[in-house]
């Protein structure tokens, strides 16, 4: 279950409780930052937050994974089932890793395909890579 602050204040007013104290400096790092757990549950979590003020969502990916983009595109569209989903086709992800596409090269020519399809509309190359090729 997610409640916000407040939602929880009062669900444990209606279960009795007196009053429900959280301090919000307690838990930040030293630098200043809230210590998360982060992973897709909580990306799913923070889709659903943002999806009634965003025209589209991102979720960070450590490596390209049509799964990955699978579940985080069912947990946003269980809840706002329209969200427009964009993806990093991030330059720093070794896209040849042996044994990354079980499918050889035809899974990998297909993978925008296969995401658009759950609905990332907005596929993009983050300009560092631009950058860097550029370099090379």
């Amino acid at each position: 279950m997610t409640l916000s602050h407040a939602d929880a204040a009062a669900l444990a007013r209606e279960l009795g409780a007196a009053g429900v104290y959280f301090d919000w400096d307690q838990p930040r790092s030293r630098e200043g930052y809230y210590r998360i757990k982060g992973g897709l549950d909580y990306a799913v979590a923070r889709g659903r937050a943002f999806g009634p003020h965003s025209d589209m969502l991102w979720m960070e990916t450590s490596k390209p994974d049509a799964d990955e983009c699978a579940a985080f595109a069912k947990g946003v569209h269980a809840v706002y089932p329209h969200q427009m989903l964009c993806y990093n086709l991030s330059p720093s992800f070794n896209w040849d890793a042996p044994g990354r596409w079980k499918g050889g090269d035809a899974e990998l020519a297909t993978f925008q395909q296969r995401i658009g399809a759950m609905g990332y509309v907005w596929h993009f190359i983050t300009l560092a890579g631009f950058h860097t090729d550029g370099l090379a």
